[in-house]
């Protein structure tokens, strides 16, 4: 059971914009993770460890049962939805987020 503390700390993790929330995922949750407009969501596999899953509730992320995915609202609070957000946000890759950072970093320290 979680304290009041603990339950705070989650709270104001929530309030995290994606960057921030992108910067504290652990490396290896990283290739399941996907942005949805400016949420973060996992899909894993299968379900993970303990110790994996502790870390991203640490973060902030919660299990939405209906879609089957930990989601990070990033500090964009909305009300549930009937539709899947994929459809109208998209669904970004986080390795493919990052990957287009770098190269955009890269060009930029080129010019």
């Amino acid at each position: 059971m979680k304290t009041e503390q603990q339950k705070q700390h989650w709270l104001e993790n929530r309030k995290l914009e994606t960057a921030e929330v992108l910067n504290r995922l652990p490396i290896d949750v990283k290739p399941y993770a996907y942005i949805v407009g400016v949420w973060v969501w996992i899909e894993f596999e299968q379900k993970p460890d303990r110790l994996t899953l502790d870390s991203i509730k640490e973060i902030g992320f919660s299990w939405n049962n209906r879609r089957k995915v930990w989601q990070h609202p990033c500090g964009c609070f909305r009300p549930s939805s009937t539709d899947d957000p994929r459809f109208r946000f998209g669904a970004v890759p986080v390795q493919s987020s990052i990957n287009d950072d770098l190269k955009q970093n890269t060009v930029s320290a080129n010019l």
